[in-house]
């Protein structure tokens, strides 16, 4: 009875098996890894294999958060506690680099642990399984970092869009949004309404809201901006409306601009209303420029005039008394304040109307100043006095304050004056003193206003939210820069510095250039968006900031420009966020574009189990409509994830990523099918969604199962089969070897030659074309054969003829190669011998040709000469003329088949005849020409069709030769029952040119045809011949790169097939 083989190594076959899989004692040490664990860890079975597998695999420093090593502990104790498998949720459990010691390669896991028990029960050893889940966990992460950047940039873009709305609400000027062609309002802002509280404005055309705008011409203003996309503006524009619905309508001055608004394709589809109301300067700068006049002549005017006065006054009064009644009426008509002090007690000897007028109810002539104006004399003025009174020395008081007491209670008015005190003689003494006041109080409320408002606008500018800044001069230096415009550049000093000097970079944009042209043609300016290098701090690199500008001429009292006011709002993370979301959009464009057209079934489900989402190919999968699939649920088309189960699932992929898995789906016909589906957590507008991709794995698992089935078989025949049969994985490593390549390298195991690999068997001189061949050859999915030298079990290198093919996948993936190989050694040897006998044949025959010439001359000469030299009766009598004439026939053909062997001795070593591009067409014409005698002897007619052909890369002596031959056989060995016809013809085919010879002669038997080209074998002896012909045409063919055919039939004629190859195209 025959023994049963011992069994093998249960080790080997551990190591063999597919998947990713560790053995580990019960102490964790490791026993042994398959390939695929090997290739997944980076790590050879020689480096890990007595390991402890926490020495083998320890933490990653650097990602002290995986808690890796104590989870995969945990579980081990787990499973020797329990005797029973533990399956790991995903684990980060990071791999060495063996090629970088200290570093790691980053992995995710799905571990699982079984435990293999004696027949006790006992945990003898540990299987960890492991699924490599790494490119699935990154994708995720990747994912999530990009929802989170695209929420934020979003969050952002909102908050941005929300700043520039609150900009836009709280700008002191009239701000409007207009859509479409009859400017429907889009937006207003408060002071825009508020100039028109009685209207709404909203979704209304602009001539509707202001229908005062038809007759000062602004519809026809925003129509041209809409039509020709070019903004307007206007300076202290004038118009009359009805602000507050009473049918009276009110002048104002408005400066308005008005600028274009596009859509994302650049077109206009909107009007930017920007207008500033400048009434109150307008009107404040006419009616100063008019009361500046006036007062300038008045008060020098009166000036003069009060001077004079006052100094005819004095004048008459010590020149003579008797005309003080005149001087006081002078007084009373004149507008200024006189008054007449005497003493050193200030007492008021005379009031003019216009003075006792500011103290009304007071009673002043003859009293002390301190007595009657207590609130001109605590406020200093009675001091003033006394020191005029004292020093004789005028005093001059320009816009000095005075709070007058008023009557009856009333709050003091505050008044403003330009005076002189002057003394006055008699005798040469000082006696009193007089008082010419002007009430400037107008003039120095107004300055006071002016000045309030300017501060009030400072102050508005430097606390607004918006950049501002004020530019002065033609050189535009910052003159006032706020808070919110320095923060644009935290390091850079720009107050007092002309623009160019604090921001050079700026002399490279348009932005100088614009402010150049605001400055001098007054004409505001609204830039939207425009992009500006920029560098925020001195000596930073240039980043592309974006800004929306708004310029306006700042003007002085006369009008004249003097500066530029600029509000420019920083719209860059509004911008990028915009680019952004476009970007964002047609990514989604594509991502839905990509999923009507992907094979596999996309799947966007809700939390409550309905479908947001579904393209064409799982409608496909399930047999629903679009309109049916609306009222389905995932429990419907998944007889596993019922309502509870899908609700834990949705849950726990918001929380994290879910692994790959398979399930079963149901058809509409309710057929079931298994799929492999990946999902992942997702939030579409605010609320969270399950996206899944699931992938029909019917024919996979059929595919499996078979190719199981298929390797099995292949490897029990390549076992049996006696040449070297290998199979290498698409990276070119070794996956297989039969058991005669095993014998040949003399290794036990698979397993060795795998961890050794080709390099050490090939011979050195053929390790790098070997390589080479195969790596070509797989990435062309391309078949190849190759001889290399291969070292045998007892060192002996053997020559081997292998040949490899690709095997693939049912889905056309690339599996492999498969290949064998056999041993040649032997018959190379055979071939070199073989060459060598051929050579010393062809040096024989040559010799042989050339050596016989001479004596055959020499045989024809005397042949000749007898001929010559018998008598005429014995030259021509029946036994002797024709044995004469015979033997000179067989001398003929004698030197003709030397001349023949010489040729072939000729053909034989030129295997590489010179060749050039040759017309195949001309070649023939040039033949047939040749064969009209012999044409026309014959009766036989040639008919030519070659048409076009590319050019033949041929020897042009050859192919002639080729031709006269085909064509010259074709006419001798016609047939003697028809008349003869032989037809040419050619076409092209693969990169050859084919001439086609055709005739309709005596045709050969079919066991002839194998040897027709065999040197002097010849088939009709009623022909001469020397059988020598056709085995120069095959030679002369494939010499040259190409190949012959023949069809034949006895009794209707032959036709052979000449490839010839085509000459290279010229560039």
């Amino acid at each position: 009875m025959p023994q049963a083989p011992p069994l093998p190594d249960p080790l080997l076959i551990f190591n063999a098996q597919p998947g990713a899989n560790l053995l580990l004692s019960p102490a964790w040490v490791i026993m042994g890894a398959s390939d695929d664990y090997l290739a997944a860890t980076l790590t050879e079975r020689a480096v890990i294999v007595g390991q402890y597998i926490f020495d083998a695999f320890p933490d990653n420093p650097d990602t002290p958060e995986a808690n890796d090593m104590a989870n995969v502990r945990a579980s081990l104790e787990q499973v020797l506690a329990s005797g029973q498998p533990h399956e790991m949720a995903p684990q980060h459990y990071d791999v060495p680099d063996r090629a970088h010691p200290g570093r790691f390669v980053e992995r995710h896991w799905l571990p699982r642990h079984t435990p293999v028990l004696d027949a006790a029960g006992q945990v003898q050893c540990i299987i960890q399984s492991v699924q490599d889940i790494t490119a699935t966990r990154v994708a995720e992460r990747q994912l999530r970092e990009s929802q989170a950047s695209e929420q934020e940039a979003r969050a952002d873009a909102e908050q941005q869009r929300q700043r520039l709305h609150e900009v836009l609400m709280q700008l002191p000027a009239y701000v409007a949004a207009y859509q479409g062609p009859d400017h429907d309002y889009q937006f207003v802002n408060p002071p825009y309404q508020g100039m028109f509280p009685h209207r709404t404005f909203l979704g209304r055309p602009f001539r509707e809201g202001i229908p005062e705008a038809e007759a000062l011409g602004v519809v026809a203003l925003f129509d041209q901006v809409y039509q020709t996309g070019e903004p307007f503006y206007a300076h202290e524009m004038e118009g009359w409306f009805d602000f507050h619905g009473t049918g009276e309508p009110e002048q104002v001055f408005l400066n308005l601009s008005l600028h274009p608004l596009r859509n994302a394709q650049g077109a206009v589809d909107g009007v930017l209303d920007f207008s500033y109301n400048v009434t109150e300067q307008v009107r404040a700068r006419q009616q100063l420029e008019q009361f500046n006049q006036e007062l300038e002549t008045q008060v020098q005017a009166r000036t003069r005039q009060a001077l004079a006065l006052q100094a005819e006054v004095l004048a008459a009064a010590q020149r003579q008394a008797g005309e003080r009644a005149l001087v006081f009426q002078v007084f009373e008509q004149t507008p200024a304040c006189i008054a007449l002090l005497r003493g050193p007690e200030q007492r008021f000897e005379y009031a003019n109307q216009a003075y006792q007028s500011l103290f009304p109810g007071r009673e002043l002539a003859g009293h002390p100043l301190a007595q009657v104006l207590p609130d001109a004399a605590e406020q200093g003025f009675l001091a003033l006095l006394d020191g005029v009174y004292r020093t004789g020395e005028t005093f001059f008081g320009s816009e000095l304050p005075l709070a007058i007491a008023q009557p009856d209670g009333q709050p003091p008015r505050q008044a403003y004056f330009t005076f002189t005190y002057q003394a006055y003689y008699e005798h040469r003494q000082v006696v009193g003193t007089s008082i010419f006041a002007f009430d400037v109080t107008e003039q120095v409320l107004g300055r006071q206003q002016r000045e309030a408002e300017r501060q009030q606008l400072h102050a508005l500018f430097m606390g607004a939210s918006a950049p501002i800044c004020i530019l002065d001069g033609p050189d535009l230096v910052f003159q006032l820069v706020n808070p919110a415009y320095q923060r644009i550049f935290p390091g850079r000093e720009l107050l007092g510095k002309a623009l160019l000097e604090a921001l050079p970079e700026l002399t490279a944009t348009p932005v100088f250039t614009e402010l150049q042209a605001v400055y001098d043609t007054g004409a505001p300016l609204i830039v939207q968006e425009r992009r500006v290098p920029l560098a925020r701090l001195e000596g930073a690199r240039l980043e592309d900031l974006y800004f929306t500008f708004n310029y306006e001429a700042r003007r002085t009292a006369a009008g004249a420009v003097d500066g530029v006011l600029c509000i420019g709002h920083e719209v860059t993370e509004q911008v990028r966020a915009r680019q952004q979301a476009e970007l964002n959009r047609e990514e989604l464009k594509r991502f839905q574009f990509m999923a009507d057209q992907a094979r596999d079934p996309f799947i966007l489900m809700r939390e409550d189990g309905t479908f947001a989402y579904l393209n064409p190919k799982a409608l496909t999968a399930w047999g629903y409509t679009a309109e049916e699939a609306r009222h389905l649920r995932v429990p419907d088309v998944d007889p596993i994830y019922q309502d509870a189960e899908f609700t834990r699932v949705f849950a726990e992929a918001q929380r994290d990523t879910l692994p790959q898995f398979e399930t079963l789906h149901r058809h509409k016909d309710g057929r079931i099918f298994p799929v492999e589906v990946s999902m992942g957590g997702l939030r579409l507008n605010g609320q969270p969604h399950l996206f899944a991709i699931a992938r029909d794995i019917t024919e996979q698992k059929r595919y499996v199962a078979a190719l199981q089935e298929s390797e099995a078989r292949f490897r029990t025949m390549a076992d049996a089969a006696p040449n070297l049969v290998w199979a290498v994985h698409p990276d070119s490593s070794v996956r297989y070897i039969n058991r005669a390549f095993l014998d040949f390298v003399g290794l036990d195991r698979v397993e060795q030659y795998v961890a050794s690999g080709w390099s050490p068997y090939l011979h050195p001189d053929e390790l790098e074309p070997t390589r080479n061949t195969l790596t070509q050859a797989i990435a062309q999915r391309q078949p190849y054969v190759m001889e290399h030298r291969m070292r045998r079990h007892d060192g002996q290198y053997r020559w081997l003829l292998a040949q490899g093919a690709p095997s693939y996948l049912s889905d056309g993936e690339l599996y492999g190669y498969v290949g064998s190989a056999i041993d040649i050694t032997d018959l190379k040897q055979t071939n070199e011998l073989l060459t060598r006998t051929n050579v010393d044949l062809d040096n024989f025959i040559y010799t042989a040709s050339h050596d016989l010439k001479a004596p055959i001359s020499n045989i024809e000469g005397l042949l000749y000469l007898l001929q010559e030299e018998l008598p005429a009766t014995v030259a021509q009598a029946e036994a002797v003329g024709p044995t004469l004439t015979r033997m000179l026939d067989a001398v003929e053909r004698f030197k003709r088949t030397i001349d023949h062997l010489t040729e072939v001795s000729k053909l034989q070593k030129e295997h590489t005849p010179a060749t050039v591009a040759v017309n195949l067409a001309a070649i023939i014409e040039d033949v047939r020409q040749d064969l009209v005698p012999q044409l026309q002897a014959a009766g036989a007619k040639l008919v030519v069709n070659v048409g076009a052909l590319p050019p033949i890369q041929f020897s042009e002596k050859n192919l002639r030769s080729v031709v006269y031959n085909l064509l010259s056989n074709a006419v001798k060995y016609r047939s003697p029952d028809r008349p003869s016809r032989v037809d040419v013809r050619g076409h092209v085919r693969d990169g050859y040119t084919v001439l086609e010879v055709h005739d309709n002669g005596l045709g050969l038997a079919a066991d002839h045809l194998p040897r027709l080209f065999t040197m002097f074998q010849r088939f009709h002896d009623h022909v001469d011949g020397t059988g020598i012909g056709l085995y120069m045409v095959k030679r002369m063919v494939e010499n040259a790169g190409g190949r012959i055919e023949v069809h034949s039939q006895l009794g209707a004629g032959t036709a052979f097939f000449v490839f010839l190859p085509q000459a290279a195209p010229t560039a």
